[in-house]
């Protein structure tokens, strides 16, 4: 180009030659302070439209300077050496080198990975005139490529990898492959594909097999091209199986797919190679069917172990409970002796002097007298021990809170506290009126009155919870264990044990098979149920009723009180219905509370047991709503239903307690004459066959004995519960103070020991001769009476204090 000056404008016409053409100022290559006397950066005056598309723009300065400095020293020296010959060459130098580490410095559009190769260029001085007055010294370097596009392509494959065989645009276009490739293109294509042309990156996803078609293959294709384009991961892997065409056998492929840059067009390119793994596939199979056999042997070997675990569990709890009812009833017949409190009714005491002189025993007149004396009295209770209330103050083993508390349990109306309150010191009680409006209890049983729970009614299941397994466990633990842990069931299945529990008891005895009952409708009937225990209740509540329900079946299967056979159906469907509304819309205080406050349950039941009469009485409400459960029994099976559900839910009032025990030791255990022999009373006692008065002492005696079942509970159940009875007792104390009523004894929550003070004996005058009596009839029932003597001695040993809360 001579000595000429060019401007920057006349050198647009260099865009016209297709070859990639670079003008540098020379300058920028003599520098006093490098090795040769030449810099190892550069500045770029122009560049064709060639050189921009295959090169990319120029790199700024300090670009320049660091990627130089990434540089191995081999790359330097090598460049250096190009330079300093360019620089001395005369008029047209020429000369092949490395375009990765001479130009890469220079222009944005060489990046590392792009594939090594050399590069003739041609370098030529020229002046070039950049700014008004302003000329400078440069080069005009123009590069040839010293390769076709093919072998440029297949030289970059190989210098990627040599097993590589494709080369793909972003947009699938097929740039590059060589013959063993397009052969196997051809092989395995289902549409015969055979020209280059129309072979894409996508028809190799076509070739695979996929268990959800079409869908499938586009997907894992687009994944594909997501993953090198966009994501641009180092390597992406998609296995394929495909139909053989040889012997149609399915076989496995592999595509490996690597980013990179098409060395001509310089666009993002993809690197495909595909290689056979079906070998490697039956392989895996095989190891994973290995794998899969031998977690099956470690699942049943662990299985084993956990079963021999869990039986050497059991087998341990059973030898350490049988060894505490053995201490229990070996201390039971080392200290029995006969209690001070006379439990003998003036009816036991007229049978047993009776039952002396038909025998042929003397009986003095002394004995006649007085018994002639006792029934002859108006005040005589027949069916209540003779003096009970003197019995009860004169025990010495009981403080007079103790003996008050009794009293008021098992009769009502007993003295109150001798010492005032500071409330009734300063004044007199509140009228009657004025308490009954202080204290509100719930609704009388009337039918416009009840709760309605919608909750339950817009219930979209009518099963309460999901039955897990650990719940069927739960539940099956319930069918036969005498001391169920039912406050873990409770915390398993909160606000729905009740119904839980009773729903699948009834499921399991066949009742509702037996009478037709639906099932929906039944558990939403005990849904409503258990809506009506309330939770803020200690002790009268969801979970209280669901341990009266399992000890109720207990005694009734395991306990013998009611042989599994259809016959006593009716029977089991109303101890188990009974059970579960026993305390139905409990409120947290007693009966004598509601008589002294005049409440409307005590009104409408003229005191006599209004709790009781609520429960049933509600409960029974609730049943007769539209479409009740039990509406498809017979009219003369309905109301054998209910007469049995009256008499055991009733019998629960402790007002009742020794009518009941009296009628059923007369009954069923009359001195040593008994008509039925307990030895054998499972075996011989018909109770299909016993009248109809007798079957309702049965009922009424085993409601009884679930209903203070707690008491035969594991000791750690039995004390929670005690302690729950306890803080009912104190809340309703705190209501009789907060109207003015004397607190009753053991429910003044400033006296220590509370409750728990009268265990030993609510054990020695209630607990245990009931227990006695239904196991004298029922001797499977002994695991009851077990169970209660290990907590009564427990109660006993440590002076009514072992079972305090920590």
């Amino acid at each position: 180009m001579g000595s000429r000056v060019w401007t920057l404008g006349e050198l647009d016409i260099l865009n016209e030659i297709h070859k990639p053409i670079a003008v540098i100022a020379s300058g920028v290559y003599h520098s006093p302070h490098s090795p040769g006397g030449l810099a190892d950066v550069a500045r770029v005056l122009f560049q064709n439209v060639e050189c921009h598309k295959r090169f990319g723009p120029p790199r700024t300065l300090g670009e320049c300077k660091a990627i130089m400095e990434n540089l191995t020293e081999a790359e330097r020296q090598a460049r250096r050496g190009w330079l300093l010959r360019a620089v001395q060459g005369q008029e047209v130098h020429q000369s092949w080198t490395d375009i990765n580490s001479l130009l890469r410095p220079i222009f944005q559009g060489i990046s590392s990975n792009f594939p090594k190769r050399c590069v003739r260029i041609d370098s030529k001085p020229i002046r070039v005139q950049t700014a008004q007055g302003n000329v400078e010294e440069a080069l005009v370097h123009t590069a040839e490529l010293g390769a076709d596009i093919a072998d440029m392509r297949a030289t970059a494959v190989h210098d990627r990898d040599p097993m590589h065989t494709m080369i793909f645009t972003a947009q699938g276009t097929l740039l590059h492959a060589n013959k063993a490739a397009l052969e196997s293109l051809c092989q395995h294509s289902v549409s015969g594909v055979e020209e280059k042309g129309v072979v894409t990156m996508k028809s190799l996803f076509d070739q695979g097999l996929y268990s959800g078609g079409e869908d499938e293959c586009q997907a894992a294709y687009e994944e594909a091209v997501d993953a090198i384009f966009s994501l641009k991961v180092d390597c992406h892997r998609h296995v394929q199986s495909h139909m053989s065409r040889k012997d149609g056998n399915i076989k496995w492929s592999a595509l490996e797919m690597w980013p990179m840059q098409d060395p001509i067009e310089v666009c993002p390119a993809v690197l495909v190679k595909r290689y056979d793994i079906t070998q490697q596939k039956e392989l895996e199979l095989q190891l994973a069917q290995q794998q899969v056999g031998l977690h099956r042997q470690n699942q049943l070997l662990e299985e084993a172990s956990a079963s021999m675990q869990q039986e050497q569990d059991r087998l341990q709890h059973q030898a350490s409970s049988l060894a505490d009812q053995l201490q229990a009833v070996l201390q039971e017949k080392r200290h029995r002796r006969r209690l001070s409190f006379d439990a003998e009714t003036p009816v036991d005491k007229t049978l047993n002097y009776l039952q002396s002189v038909i025998s042929g025993q003397a009986q003095s007149s002394d004995t006649a007298l007085e018994l002639f004396n006792l029934l002859s009295s108006s005040d005589t209770k027949l069916r209540q021990p003779v003096g009970l209330e003197m019995q009860l103050m004169q025990d010495m083993r009981m403080d007079s809170d103790v003996s008050r508390s009794m009293l008021q349990l098992l009769q009502g109306g007993g003295k109150q506290s001798e010492k005032p309150s500071s409330e009734e010191e300063s004044g007199p009680l509140v009228t009657t009126v004025s308490i009954s409006n202080a204290v509100q209890y719930g609704p009388v049983a009337q039918p416009t009155s009840l709760p309605v729970h919608s909750s339950m009614d817009q219930a979209a299941s009518f099963l309460p919870v999901s039955v897990t397994p650990a719940l069927e466990r739960m539940l099956q633990d319930a069918e036969n264990n005498w001391q169920f842990d039912v406050f873990a069931f409770s915390e398993a299945a909160p606000r729905n044990t009740l119904c839980l529990l009773t729903c699948h008891l009834f499921k399991r005895a066949g009742l509702i098979d037996d009478f037709g009952l639906d099932t929906e409708k039944l558990c939403r009937y005990l849904q409503r149920i258990e809506a009506g225990y309330s939770a803020a209740n200690s002790y009268h509540n969801g979970t209280h009723a669901t341990a009266v329900v399992q000890m109720t079946h207990m005694i009734l299967r395991h306990g013998g009180a009611m042989p599994d056979d259809r016959a006593n159906a009716l029977y089991v469907a109303s101890a188990y219905w009974s059970a579960a509304v026993h305390d139905f819309e409990h409120g947290g205080v007693n009966n004598d509370f509601l008589i002294k406050t005049a409440h409307p349950l005590a009104i409408t039941y003229n005191d006599q047991s209004p709790l009781e009469n609520h429960h049933l009485a509600a409960a029974t409400l609730e049943n007769l709503k539209p479409q009740p459960p039990v509406a498809l029994l017979r009219s003369e099976e309905f109301m054998l239903f209910r007469q049995n559900n009256t008499s055991m839910v009733l019998g629960t009032d402790m007002k009742k307690h020794f009518d009941i025990m009296s009628r059923f030791q007369t009954t069923f255990q009359r001195g040593n004459n008994s008509s039925v022999d307990p030895a054998a009373a499972n075996r011989n006692l018909d109770l299909a066959g016993l009248k109809a008065e007798d079957k309702t002492l049965v009922h009424q005696m085993l409601l009884k004995c679930a209903d203070i079942g707690h008491l035969a509970a594991a000791p750690a159940n039995h004390r929670r519960w005690a302690l729950c009875l306890e803080e009912e007792f104190f809340q309703q104390g705190d209501k009789e103070k907060a109207v003015g009523l004397p607190i009753s004894p053991l429910m003044d929550r400033s006296m220590k020991g509370g409750l728990t003070r009268s265990q030993v004996g609510f054990f020695n005058i209630v607990g245990l001769p009931l227990f006695r009596a239904m196991v004298g009839l029922f001797p499977n029932a002994q695991p009851m009476l077990d169970g209660a003597l290990v907590n009564y001695h427990e109660w006993e040993k440590a002076g009514s204090a072992a079972f305090k809360d920590p």
